[in-house]
């Protein structure tokens, strides 16, 4: 039996030429997205953080009915530093748990922490400040601001933006930016 030769068969694919020149069109994309890119991630970070924040008081607002007692946000802000990270805040029922003091504020004794939180990079809490000069504010068991207290939270980022959330006398809740840190909207 004697077999046929095929004929070879062309096989088509990229030159080295046309591949060079693909990965260096892709190298100059890379090079004009990347720096577009490095200033969103902080705007991203910053508006997460904010959001996160606003969801922590309305979760604190909610614990405090539910429980029928204080809760407490606490922060503990820090000078602004560009690469972020700075500041953090604490939420605890504040009801005297373990010998602590109910509704002085300060989480003593064996009170519950329902939450700890630092800021992410590019972003600090850079302000917190309630009535009676604290950095404490929180809600009582009807969800209004316990003992009165509002007041205000301020972070930003190193792209200077800046982001602020609120606490009114009726227990609401608003988020406000700004790009100089001086006038909210």
């Amino acid at each position: 039996m004697q077999f046929e030769r095929q004929p070879l068969k062309r096989c088509d694919g990229f030159t080295v030429i046309e591949l060079i020149v693909t990965v260096a069109v892709f190298a100059i994309l890379a090079a004009i997205a990347i720096p577009a890119f490095s200033s969103w991630v902080p705007n991203y970070r910053l508006n997460a953080a904010a959001r996160d924040l606003v969801s922590n008081f309305q979760r604190a607002k909610m614990e405090a009915v539910k429980k029928n007692t204080d809760v407490v946000l606490s922060f503990s802000p820090q000078a602004y530093g560009p690469k972020g990270a700075v500041g953090t805040y604490e939420i605890f029922i504040d009801d005297g748990a373990g010998g602590g003091t109910a509704g002085n504020f300060v989480r003593d004794g064996g009170e519950t922490i329902i939450l700890q939180a630092t800021m992410p990079g590019n972003v600090s809490l850079y302000s917190a400040a309630f009535s009676g000069g604290t950095a404490q504010g929180g809600f009582n068991s009807r969800g209004l601001p316990a003992s009165n207290r509002t007041g205000d939270v301020a972070l930003r980022n190193n792209n200077s933006r800046y982001y602020q959330v609120s606490l009114s006398v009726t227990g609401n809740i608003s988020l406000k930016k700004s790009s100089d840190g001086a006038t909210w909207n």
